[in-house]
């Protein structure tokens, strides 16, 4: 064991280490070691452990959007792969975002709506700025996106 560890090097490891999409297992297997022994490894590096908690599917950007373009909370639940509706509730409450208003249930829309609703705003953004461009102007149309 000791000879595949001592190839191993910070620099080798933290690009890896801190790509929080590739599981601690998939690392371990990636250089041939057992799970333990990247965490020994890791630390005696000097290298941080990962953050706890679950990866995000999307952005913050992306679950702000949803939120407030008024997007089913059963289908974001599914969306980012969150096993409650309670888990929204928090990610909404750490972002700051208001609470849906009283009564609105039944008047979500469902994530191939707000999809269909973000492809034509892009495509109105595009439009725009090919416009300007095409009347000799600057293209400002990825400052709002």
């Amino acid at each position: 064991m000791m000879g595949k560890t001592s190839s191993i090097t910070a620099e080798t490891l933290a690009p890896i280490w801190v790509n929080r999409g590739i599981p601690t297992q998939k690392v371990a297997d990636m250089l041939g070691i057992e799970r333990t022994t990247l965490s020994w490894k890791r630390s005696e590096l000097g290298i941080a452990p990962r953050a706890k908690g679950r990866v995000p599917k999307a952005s913050e950007d992306t679950f702000r959007r949803m939120w407030l373009a008024g997007v089913n909370v059963r289908e974001m639940v599914e969306f980012f792969g969150y096993r409650h509706k309670q888990a929204i509730h928090k990610r909404r409450d750490r972002l700051g975002l208001p609470p849906r208003p009283m009564g609105s249930k039944g008047k979500s829309i469902t994530l191939a709506q707000f999809h269909e609703q973000e492809i034509a705003r892009r495509m109105s953004a595009q439009a725009g700025g090919q416009k300007i461009r095409a009347a000799g102007g600057e293209d400002r149309s990825k400052m709002w996106s």
